[in-house]
């Protein structure tokens, strides 16, 4: 899969709630394209979801890439794999200080930070700042990972998944909770291969793609991180 098809993959369920600095009317487009349509402009849609934006640029920077879009630039931010390691502490603050709304945040970050989506929801926050993240808010931005346990049979072009997912929670600190199920959505035409014992990734409750051995070692890897860097900063 492209990169460009990965970043809208992924900016999809969110730009339906016109968030992260993307409009709500960018969403009829990004469907379509993921659909399989010729959508001319939307590495420039693309570019305008400043909430991820930032950060493949970022990635792609400190990894020498000249493509902001390669797909191994997206799959790090929104799943984790070894470019994040290449990440220099003092440029993740640079970013934090210059382009999000809690600049002070920069000076207390824990050298192990990386510039993950899951940091981004535990950490350094939206880029709107008028939008105040809940707890339950914060469980569906981030990217979980799911076993698939049932499929509900539908004629309908969308349909629900039931999985076995960790819920994000916070009592006194933030920690990724027992196994459980939970209903999803699944748009056919969008994840059109699915079978019992799968895991998906999902966004805002939305199903988005099967998951390599690789990919969800990563994305767990990297979101119980971010919690332990939430965590330090609760100190």
């Amino acid at each position: 899969m492209s990169g460009v098809k990965i970043a809208a993959l992924y900016s999809f369920p969110p730009s339906r709630f016109g968030l992260c600095g993307m409009g709500e009317e960018t969403n009829h487009e990004i469907f379509h394209f993921l659909i399989g349509e010729r959508v001319p402009k939307i590495r420039k849609i693309l570019e305008s979801f400043e909430g991820a934006f930032f950060y493949y640029k970022l990635i792609a920077q400190e990894n020498k890439i000249l493509n902001y879009f390669d797909e191994k630039v997206i799959r790090a931010y929104w799943l984790g794999n070894e470019l994040l390691e290449k990440i220099r502490i003092s440029k993740l603050k640079e970013m934090i200080k210059n382009k999000f709304k809690k600049p002070k945040l920069a000076k207390n970050l824990p050298d192990f930070a990386k510039p993950h989506h899951s940091f981004h929801v535990l950490v350094s926050g939206p880029t709107r700042k008028d939008l105040e993240m809940t707890e339950g808010m914060k469980d569906l931005c981030k990217i979980s990972w799911g076993e698939v346990l049932k499929i509900v049979e539908s004629e309908l072009p969308i349909t629900n998944l039931i999985v076995k997912y960790q819920p994000l929670l916070k009592e006194k600190k933030w920690f990724l909770g027992k196994p459980t199920k939970k209903k999803i959505f699944w748009f056919k035409r969008i994840l059109p291969k699915i079978k019992l014992g799968d895991f998906v990734s999902f966004h805002w409750d939305l199903a988005l793609e099967k998951l390599s051995k690789k990919d969800l070692e990563n994305l767990k890897k990297y979101t119980q991180e971010s919690v332990e860097i939430a965590n330090f900063l609760l100190k």
